[in-house]
């Protein structure tokens, strides 16, 4: 079985187009349901890189809008 990797390409996809001021559980349970599939570790995996993501974009934004 190959080596489990994070879809980062979708998962920034997908947080591109969520607002960044969704909430962190938010955005966690909707990764979540989006790895169904995934063992609990892989799914956590997910949600954790996620989540760095929605913390980028949160930063980008108070960034360009001066805060």
């Amino acid at each position: 079985m190959a080596k489990f990797q994070v879809p980062q390409g979708s998962i920034r996809w997908l947080l591109g187009r969520v607002h960044v001021s969704t909430s962190d559980d938010d955005v966690a349970k909707d990764i979540a349901a989006r790895c169904s599939k995934a063992t609990p570790a892989q799914r956590s995996a997910c949600v954790k890189y996620a989540l760095k993501c929605h913390h980028e974009n949160q930063g980008l934004y108070n960034h360009v809008m001066g805060g």
